[in-house]
């Protein structure tokens, strides 16, 4: 019995929820952000972005209705273009660095130390790009699938 009463309080209050540990895990993508990317901070961005959205489209009702229809199909498109989006968000993230070489510091005929000269590069942009123009398509088809709904009788 107290187990069904844990499943309908979840159930109830689902958006909340989904909202609160988005919003932990954003602040601990962010709180782990380095210069050259990590598999945590892209994983914790990626997953906060998706239930911080998704967490906020149950609590409106986005979520609620029918899919067999042009605004159920509407609702996914601007689903997937949350998750091409987040995606495109996070890749970013990663730099490849490399080193391009060494140069010494001379003061009057004596080496003061060595400098280590730096290239960084984002090897992931080109799929950056590609996976924000496909969301961003799949959001305004998403939209107009759901006027065209709305708006015809």
């Amino acid at each position: 019995m107290k187990r069904l009463e844990i499943l309908d309080y979840i159930s109830d209050y689902m958006g909340k929820i989904m909202f609160l540990v988005g919003a932990l895990l954003l602040a601990v993508g962010i709180l782990t952000l380095n210069l050259y990317g990590s598999v945590l901070s892209a994983g914790s961005l990626f997953f906060g972005i998706l239930f911080v959205v998704f967490g906020m489209f149950i609590q409106v009702g986005f979520l609620s209705g029918e899919i067999r229809s042009l605004s159920g199909a509407g609702t996914v498109l601007i689903c997937l273009a949350i998750v091409f989006a987040a995606f495109a968000l996070v890749v970013v993230e990663f730099v490849d660095v490399t080193s391009r070489g060494v140069v010494a510091d001379v003061f009057r005929g004596a080496v003061l130390g060595y400098r280590l000269i730096l290239d960084s590069d984002r090897p992931y942009v080109w799929l950056s790009v590609i996976c924000l123009q496909v969301g961003i398509g799949f959001f305004f088809v998403g939209l107009a699938l759901k006027i065209i709904h709305a708006v015809r009788p």
